[in-house]
């Protein structure tokens, strides 16, 4: 009898909790629709918005989750989201507030759908783990997003400073050509673009994009950048050497995911193909004697 009222109570504030959530994020946007504004995730990429469901949840939460004695994790968490871009939206205790709502969910499903304490502790611990999967999972596809459009986008700033404009001047006109695309990598632009703006000299500017970005390839790119500036190279021949550079990288390792592709397919083949194929061939042989 007992445990019936409990996993009942606990359908209910699972249930509830999810319903309270979703309430919550709708109210906000109708007030903002009534108020004749924008909606407040106009802006805010969908990998945000998944998070952002659980804010109403996790939100009264946030005044003891800032007291947790978690402030080298708040800071990596932190970190992880600004490469993926979604640091205006997702701080460290946004994170560190999902982590324990989707534990807390986890514990619950594990909990009705399963009688031994050893699946309920696993099925909370992936729903501690998984926040930090996604956003480590967010954080490598930006960058490798960043390292496919960087040969084109710098390709476009070298005609544009091959033109006759500026080098600041050409990264904001090419802002302005990408701009409906959404590129990470232009959007990087526009921060260092904005910085610039701020009073930040070109080459400070150039460093925090690069730590932002955390990708070997833009590292060396700012590095060759701040070194013909110092040296007063032509930034034009600098841009086309790179852009040449990058392109021929990005097919280079295009034909190694290729060749590798081959590979990784040969296990499968041996283990579900290959048996298959000898069956077919030897089966009636065998069956004969």
């Amino acid at each position: 009898m007992m445990p019936g009222i409990v996993k009942l109570l606990a359908l209910v504030l699972f249930f509830g909790g999810i319903f309270f959530a979703v309430y919550g994020l709708v109210r906000k946007l109708k007030s903002n629709e009534m108020m004749g504004k924008p909606p407040a995730d106009f802006d805010i990429p969908e990998e945000s918005r998944f998070v952002l469901l659980f804010k109403p949840f996790y939100s009264l939460f946030l005044p003891i989750i800032e007291r947790i004695p978690l402030d080298g994790y708040r800071q990596r968490m932190k970190k992880y989201a600004v490469t993926a871009g979604l640091e205006n939206d997702i701080t460290g205790n946004d994170i560190i507030g999902f982590q324990l709502t989707t534990m807390l969910i986890f514990g619950i499903l594990g909990f009705m759908l399963f009688d031994n304490g050893v699946y309920i502790a696993m099925a909370a611990a992936f729903g501690l783990a998984y926040p930090y999967l996604w956003l480590s999972d967010k954080k490598k596809q930006r960058q490798e997003k960043i390292k496919l459009s960087m040969p084109d986008v710098v390709d476009m700033l070298s005609l544009s400073v091959e033109a006759g404009l500026a080098f600041n001047v050409a990264v904001q006109k090419v802002c302005e050509v990408y701009r409906r695309d959404k590129d990470p990598f232009v959007v990087e632009l526009f921060l260092m673009d904005q910085n610039i703006k701020l009073g930040r000299s070109r080459d400070e500017a150039l460093k925090m994009m690069a730590e932002r970005v955390e990708v070997t390839e833009l590292d060396s790119f700012v590095s060759i950048l701040i070194q013909a500036n110092k040296m007063g190279s032509s930034i034009a021949d600098v841009l086309k050497s790179q852009a040449d550079r990058m392109r021929s990288e990005r097919f280079m390792n295009a034909e190694k995911i290729g060749a590798q592709a081959s590979q990784k397919l040969l296990v499968p083949m041996m283990i579900f193909i290959f048996p298959i194929i000898f069956i077919v061939i030897l089966g009636p042989y065998i069956i004969q004697f």
